[in-house]
């Protein structure tokens, strides 16, 4: 830990920024700010920080319910140069609101509705577990008719408040119908879909390339800092590395954690063993959340 007095509020939110430049620029990387919660939305903080980011010439992407958009700050957003925001969608109107609260659905309906008026481009982000997983026909359809421009999904974390669902996580079988069902899907072309989930790696390419890396982003190409500060390999993964307040950011990209995990030889259990590793990895918070070891193997995994 470094020695000098953390700052807080929102001078300390800035500064993270600031240095995040300044890593960016020391390793000749460019990146951009992916900005969550809780609902970013209900900070007072978040246009100050886009604005902060717009000026630097970073981009920026909100993860976002999509309950509190407005025209106002739909505006804003693209005032302040925010052109993508993802919207949470986890099922139809009844599944969405047993999940998420009443209304929940259809304003977030509308927060998409407001966004294409206001020629930002949304992402409809599922989460799927045992309560939903029936339900992604349905929330693509509803991607489609919305006109947006991403549809994705990832699997249900058991960490924080998903560790209530924990019983609704997937089952290997059912994992493995998604990924079919979402590879039909995204053969109709009919909106872009990213596979984000590591698993993607050994469906569509089944052919290993040892050290050829692709999957999992943890210790390659992404990093969470948390409000307070505190660092941690992925958002999803809460092993802490340290704080950026008062660490220098160079030293927690190259921290012993992120280093083991960058070392997809180092994995364990089936995922150590796999000839796919380096192109998949695994999702270590799953792996973490489901059996305590974040090197361990994913137990979702299908392949």
């Amino acid at each position: 830990m470094g020695d000098s007095k953390p700052q807080s509020g929102r001078d300390a939110l800035i500064s993270v920024i600031e240095k995040y430049d300044d890593f960016l620029k020391q390793m000749r990387l460019r990146g951009r700010i992916q900005i969550t919660g809780g609902e970013p939305l209900m900070s007072e903080d978040l246009f100050v920080l886009l604005e902060e980011a717009r000026k630097r010439k970073m981009p920026t992407r909100i993860l976002s319910n999509g309950t509190l958009l407005s025209r106002d700050n739909a505006r804003m957003l693209t005032e302040t140069n925010c052109r993508i925001v993802q919207i949470s969608l986890d099922g139809d109107k009844e599944t969405h609101n047993a999940i998420r609260g009443e209304f929940a659905y259809e304003k977030a309906m509308e927060g998409a509705a407001i966004l294409k008026e206001a020629g930002i481009a949304v992402t409809i982000m599922m989460t799927l577990s045992g309560a939903n997983h029936t339900r992604l026909r349905s929330v693509y359809d509803e991607a489609i008719a919305l006109k947006v421009e991403r549809f994705t999904f990832s699997r249900l974390v058991p960490i924080g408040r998903g560790a209530s669902y924990h019983d609704g996580t997937l089952s290997k079988g059912e994992v493995k119908d998604l990924f079919h069902l979402c590879h039909r899907l995204k053969l109709e072309n009919r909106v872009e879909m990213p596979l984000r989930d590591p698993l993607w790696g050994p469906y569509l390419r089944p052919r290993a390339r040892p050290r050829v890396v692709s999957g999992c982003s943890i210790g390659y190409n992404g990093i969470c800092i948390d409000s307070d500060g505190s660092v941690y390999p992925c958002r999803r993964l809460p092993v802490l590395l340290g704080n950026i307040m008062v660490d220098d950011f160079v030293k927690l990209w190259e921290h012993e954690i992120l280093n083991s995990l960058r070392d997809r030889d180092a994995l364990t259990g089936k995922c150590g063993e796999c000839r796919y590793r380096w192109q998949c990895g695994g999702c270590r918070a799953v792996a973490y959340a489901m059996n305590g070891d974040y090197s361990g193997e994913d137990p979702q995994c299908f392949v």
